[in-house]
């Protein structure tokens, strides 16, 4: 029976999918608030996102990587095993 995958969080996953995107904003010298403007976001949903605390949707990933000028490949560029 497959459980119900609606509010399936992975706390690892989130967290090393956090530490990407703030390791590819930083390496562009960029703040939190100067992604979330590019993002049409807060400066504390970007921190909330950093650190692994939301489960951010794929539309929002796309808007992270617009403004961060990379691919979703890219954000996804992290080791992570089950």
């Amino acid at each position: 029976m497959i459980a119900n995958v609606q509010n399936v969080t992975d706390k690892l996953f989130l967290n090393k999918l956090g530490k990407r995107i703030k390791f590819l904003r930083e390496s562009q010298k960029m703040t939190q608030l100067d992604l979330g403007i590019m993002c049409q976001n807060h400066a504390e949903q970007i921190g909330r996102v950093e650190r692994g605390q939301h489960n951010v949707t794929v539309c929002s990933l796309l808007k992270i990587s617009l403004a961060l000028n990379v691919t979703l490949k890219d954000i996804f560029d992290f080791d992570y095993t089950l």
